[in-house]
């Protein structure tokens, strides 16, 4: 790793960073304002659950399609154009609540359209960030954006929470859409630099069947999905069974609430880091060794009921999943080729994020017989198991090093 700060004299990048920086702030406010409003409206936990599922299900329902659009039209405009439709619909929910107090179901709307919406803008703001930087810089722009989404997600939920006490819930989420406004104007300044015009003519489905063709294809791209499935399949159970841990062990809310923060602390420490110091050729080994490190970390928490060092290794578990998230996109990055990239990081968000609900779902049903000790156990023992079995191909140990060789010689 080496330190490099010439990144911020790059201002599109500033520009694109500190727009994601303020929907990204923008959207903290927004869940704590919505969640408040419908509790306010309803006083029904399964109108929010209700609201979650639509926009979990309208996201997966068209991530594929998603990617495939991203190939075919100018990221930047699809990012402009995502901004500036839920700061439209967003205004228009506040209106017709304004016109009907009970109008509760626009709230579903939302949360179809937001997330349509959130399937195209993950897959072009991830291709977009390689248009206007060097690749010597993708783990750190990562690294920076990640600094940006971590301490939002800090910050958001408090000033979201004063905003509704100063003025009310609509006002909150009136906020949320200015900042969505703002983040599109200054999406307009940032300038492309790798510029990538080739013109997608095939029909629809045929590209989605060439990304998936690719992604079956290309054996250290559907091997590192395949890791990452059970990797964050580990991760999600032991984040869910944190509370429960707390629980346990006797520590209260008080010790929950002080796990949270840690897995907070850790993971902007991470980004912090990342956003400093550069990794000019991230290759899949390093991903790997980052996952396998994590697992250990997991793996000790099941070991220990000391509050303090339970804190540290969560936090430690927080800076290792930032690592993951900036080492691991800029490895795809330098993988997959620009004119496809769209639909087929589609394709690797549908396998390695499927796990999740699924693990979260078998940890809850396994502390019904079982301590969440051995969750963190289990998990832990599973991620760096996957991380081992994988490092143990040599296509994928290898990978990058024998082109690095032979540039040398």
């Amino acid at each position: 790793m080496n330190m490099n700060l010439s990144i911020f004299k790059n201002k599109s990048f500033l520009y694109y960073w500190i727009s994601t920086w303020i929907s990204s702030l923008g959207d903290s406010i927004f869940v704590i304002a919505l969640t408040w409003l419908l509790v306010e409206e309803t006083q029904s936990p399964s109108v929010v659950g209700t609201y979650l599922f639509i926009l979990g299900a309208s996201k997966i329902i068209f991530v594929l399609i998603g990617g495939v659009i991203v190939d075919r039209v100018n990221p930047k405009k699809l990012l402009i154009y995502s901004n500036l439709l839920r700061a439209g619909v967003i205004i228009l929910a506040l209106i017709a609540l304004f016109v009907q107090n009970d109008a509760i179901w626009i709230f579903y709307i939302i949360g179809a359209v937001f997330g349509m919406v959130d399937s195209i803008a993950e897959p072009a703001g991830i291709s977009f960030r390689t248009r206007i930087i060097g690749k010597e810089f993708y783990t750190q722009s990562m690294g920076l954006l990640m600094t940006a989404g971590n301490v939002s997600a800090v910050v958001g939920p408090m000033i979201g929470a004063g905003l509704v006490a100063v003025g009310s819930t609509g006002f909150a989420i009136m906020v949320n859409a200015v900042t969505f406004l703002i983040s599109a104007v200054l999406l307009v300044l940032v300038k492309e630099v790798n510029k990538e015009e080739e013109v997608v003519r095939e029909p629809m489905w045929k590209s989605v069947k060439s990304g998936f063709h690719y992604f079956l294809t290309t054996p250290v791209i559907l091997t590192m999905a395949i890791f990452a499935f059970f990797a964050n399949a580990a991760v999600g159970a032991t984040f869910v069974s944190i509370p429960f841990l707390a629980d346990e062990l006797n520590f209260g809310v008080e010790g929950f609430g002080l796990m949270n923060t840690a897995i907070g602390v850790g993971s902007v420490a991470g980004a912090v880091l990342f956003s400093i110091f550069t990794i000019k050729n991230p290759k899949p080994y390093m991903t790997l060794l980052t996952c396998f490190l994590q697992g250990a970390v997991i793996m000790l928490v099941g070991f220990t009921g000391n509050l303090w060092i339970i804190l540290l290794l969560i936090g430690l578990m927080g800076l290792h999943e930032t690592a993951v998230n900036v080492i691991a996109p800029s490895v795809n990055h330098a993988i997959i080729p620009p004119r496809i990239f769209g639909r087929v990081i589609s394709v690797m968000i549908l396998v390695m994020s499927g796990s999740v609900p699924i693990a979260q779902a078998a940890a809850g049903w396994m502390m019904e017989w079982t301590a969440p000790q051995n969750i963190f156990i289990y998990g832990g023992i599973l991620e760096m198991a996957a991380a081992l079995l994988t490092f143990s191909l040599p296509f994928i140990r290898k990978y990058g090093r024998e082109s690095s060789f032979s540039a040398e010689q």
